[in-house]
């Protein structure tokens, strides 16, 4: 289990300092620059090093750090990290989320907060509660209801809006079912992603207008290319056409990140994808040689997986029943 949670949270972070140096490039520029990007470069507009990781693994950290401080009802914890992150001065903050801290900072509550950013800037779906969702598959493993309670809540946290909270809610389901079924290849457990999806939507009050249409009509073999343009949608979207249209981690990750745009999220979404399908030992050397700052990913994983295991030998008597069953496949 430790491979599958360190698969996940490396592949997520190797994907963001990827496509963190072309973030806001096109593809013609990248094209122009790199040829094809396949190597940590550093630079670009927030002049990293080779190998640094961006707001998208830095917010992660923060959220898997109060999952792991409070499981039970984390949003307080996660807040926390969130408030210390920003005061720590980052090289970058996402518009929506920056104004939501400040609103916080106001207001004292998260879910106001997010409320009041998403009047002010009438930008409902932009990708920033699901470039920090990964955590939230592990710290509920063993409890989908639970898991698909804290997606959206923590979703909520910086950013209301319903199309964005199904995108976490559908992700966390979707690395559980790579992670936990390995005999499902990848687009069936998309399929039952999206099953699952719709059910805890119904459950958790979710009723997005685009979601299950957008995902299902861009999943499909012939699909028209996705560019990864800031939405939670068009991020899940081009994460997922590069993960089921690829056939390893690396070609995954070089696809996602060649399209432009906002690569550093893409990156992230993708890499978790990929790294818990085909594992950590998949993710090539000289991005993992490169990679900078991996101890606080390395204290994550190791705190997930001591969760997981006391889960297992303690198991919630709400944990979800068995999902190997299979569901009628919605896509070709």
């Amino acid at each position: 289990m430790k491979n599958t949670i360190k698969g996940a949270f490396y592949g997520a972070a190797v994907g963001d300092a990827l496509g963190g140096p072309v973030e806001l490039m096109s593809a013609d520029e990248i094209r122009e620059k790199y040829g094809v990007l396949k190597d940590m470069v550093g630079g670009g507009w927030l002049n990293l090093e080779p190998g640094e990781y961006t707001d998208d693994t830095q917010m992660t950290l923060a959220v898997a750090r109060g999952i792991l401080a409070n499981p039970v009802s984390p949003i307080g914890e996660i807040g926390r990290g969130f408030i210390r992150w920003y005061q720590s001065r980052p090289k970058d903050i996402g518009n929506t989320t920056l104004m939501s801290f400040r609103n916080f900072l106001r207001t004292g509550n998260w879910q106001e907060a997010s409320r009041l950013t998403a009047q002010a800037l009438n930008k409902l779906d932009s990708n920033g509660g699901l470039m920090r969702t990964l955590p939230v598959s592990f710290g509920y493993w063993h409890n989908l209801s639970a898991m698909a309670k804290w997606s959206v809540e923590i979703a909520y946290m910086t950013h209301y809006s319903q199309e964005g909270a199904a995108c976490c809610l559908f992700y966390n389901l979707l690395i559980y079912l790579l992670g936990s079924q390995r005999h499902v290849n990848r687009r069936e457990a998309v399929t039952r992603a999206l099953h699952l999806t719709d059910q805890y939507c119904n459950q958790t009050g979710i009723k997005p207008s685009k979601f299950f249409w957008y995902i299902i009509r861009h999943i499909q073999k012939g699909a028209p290319e996705v560019v990864p343009r800031g939405s939670a949608l068009d991020t899940l979207a081009a994460a997922l056409q590069c993960f089921l249209n690829t056939e390893s981690f690396e070609d995954a990750l070089i696809t996602v990140v060649n399209r432009g745009d906002d690569t550093d999220t893409a990156g992230t979404v993708t890499g978790g994808l990929a790294g818990i399908h085909y594992g950590f030992e998949a993710i090539p050397h000289r991005w993992l040689k490169a990679l900078k700052n991996t101890e606080p990913l390395d204290e994550v994983i190791e705190g997930f997986y001591q969760l997981i295991k006391s889960r297992e030998h303690n198991p919630d008597p709400a944990a979800p029943a068995d999902y190997s069953r299979a569901w009628p496949t919605c896509w070709n």
